[in-house]
């Protein structure tokens, strides 16, 4: 297949220099990428040693493409600081999950998107995100978690399932002390909700975690890569989802921590900034434009 690259583009990187899967040399392989594929890379942002540039940063610099080899929680924070721009945004894997490159563009190395996202017919798309109590998620949001589940992230970056066998518990009870949270409306409550967007509306999974082997289940889940892969109880897609629980409810949106007030009101919108994707849309399995089944 004859690749047509362009040539029109001018980009910077941004890269998590603390993140422990930096790697200094890779991304000056990443910057050659860039250049071969007709993005030439004019300044590499080491972040958080600089600030995360803003969108007029960005113009008066000629910038129309920024690519964020960084984990999902940086990646929050850079959408946000480029609401309502022009250009365009190129997510790489350079995290421990890294699910919204996998919706955008697959299990993929990153130098592999890079090339593929030079292309001409190459597609500008503007996923959901969730949105509620002044929080906004691209990949999703975990409700009732609070600090627990950092011991759970850590085990899942160190590929330590005999930790995360622990840490999944820990962080259940730990978080709860036997209170659960719910949707509004349903009358079932739970350890943990994961909540999602897709074109639909707030996709919906009630953690179980009642037995043993539900508790391996989640482990292995994080250790695979997709914490909502774990044992579950399907609650739907809906147009909004209203957290109810016991007093205030700790968040983990996109790996961030946070807290809400019960009766917290989550929805979904379409992104402020246009992403590249590099997957074909047959080929997308992700939430990103239906419901998982």
């Amino acid at each position: 297949m004859h690749r047509v690259h362009q040539n029109m583009h001018k980009s910077w990187l941004i890269a998590n220099t603390k993140s422990g899967s930096y790697n200094a040399a890779l991304c000056e392989t990443l910057q050659r990428a860039l250049e071969q594929a007709g993005m030439p890379c004019a300044h590499l942002v080491s972040f958080p040693d600089e600030e995360l540039p803003e969108a007029s940063t960005l113009d008066e610099h000629g910038i129309d493409t920024v690519a964020i080899y960084t984990g999902d929680g940086t990646i929050n924070s850079m959408v946000e600081k480029l609401s309502g721009w022009s250009g365009r945004v190129l997510i790489l894997p350079g995290g421990t999950l890294n699910l919204l490159s996998k919706q955008l563009h697959g299990d993929r190395p990153p130098a592999e998107i890079i090339a593929d996202a030079g292309l001409l017919d190459v597609r500008l798309i503007r996923p959901p995100m969730i949105v509620g109590g002044g929080l906004t998620a691209l990949v999703g949001l975990i409700a009732g978690p609070t600090t627990a589940w950092n011991d759970v992230r850590e085990s899942m970056r160190a590929r330590d399932l005999g930790g995360l066998v622990d840490a999944v518990p820990n962080a259940i009870s730990e978080t709860f002390e036997g209170d659960g949270v719910w949707l509004e409306g349903d009358a079932k409550d739970f350890p943990a909700l994961y909540l999602w967007p897709t074109e639909e509306g707030v996709y919906a999974r009630g953690v179980l975690a009642d037995t043993a082997a539900r508790m391996i289940g989640h482990g292995i889940a994080w250790l695979g890569g997709d914490f909502r892969d774990g044992p579950h109880e399907d609650l739907g897609v809906r147009d909004e989802a209203r957290i109810k629980g016991k007093g205030t409810v700790g968040v983990l949106y996109d790996g961030e921590k946070g807290e809400v007030p019960s009766g917290t009101t989550f929805n979904t919108r379409a992104a402020h900034v246009d992403f590249i994707a590099t997957i074909h849309p047959d080929d997308e399995t992700s939430p990103l434009d239906a419901a998982p089944t």
